[in-house]
């Protein structure tokens, strides 16, 4: 799961410090700087800029299942890379998904199952809101399996 925040119509991943938020972008943009890590290297490919929890108008966890042969499974990861392996890991708690869909003993009571990006049925895009927000109601959207790579593409 990514932590993200919108701010100013844009979604942003996010760092949660405290009451300070600080959003992370790979573009320069107005009121961002880059990143300075810890140990003093400057990243000219990572800009940041902290804001408070009132700036922005959401907060949340976003989690990517995957509908694969009419159900729907948690993945261990979906980003860019999944297009250049052409495929995503999905696991399981259930055993019976090792006799209904093959998927195979990881460690005790997970199963996991490596599948090509082009036998996905469907992405969830579900967002789970977060600190103030986490009142809202969890949201759900389908992504089709013609436009899952375009989706992909555009996370980070």
């Amino acid at each position: 799961m990514s932590t993200y925040a919108l701010y100013k119509q844009k979604n942003y991943p996010v760092n949660i410090r405290g009451q300070v938020l600080r959003l992370r972008s790979y573009n320069k943009e107005s009121g961002f700087h880059e990143l300075v890590d810890l140990a003093g290297n400057r990243h000219d490919d990572i800009f940041i800029k902290e804001v408070s929890i009132d700036d922005v108008d959401e907060v949340y966890e976003l989690k990517i299942n995957v509908i694969y042969k009419g159900k729907e499974f948690e993945t261990y990861s979906i980003d860019p890379a999944s297009l250049h392996e052409n495929s995503i890991l999905l696991f399981s708690m259930d055993p019976k998904d090792v006799q209904d869909f093959g998927f195979i003993k990881h460690e005790q009571f997970v199963f996991q199952k490596k599948i090509a990006l082009p036998d996905v049925d469907a992405l969830v895009e579900i967002k789970k809101p977060l600190l103030k927000f986490e009142a809202q109601p969890e949201s759900r959207q389908m992504i089709p399996s013609h436009l899952i790579k375009d989706y992909i593409r555009l996370l980070k």
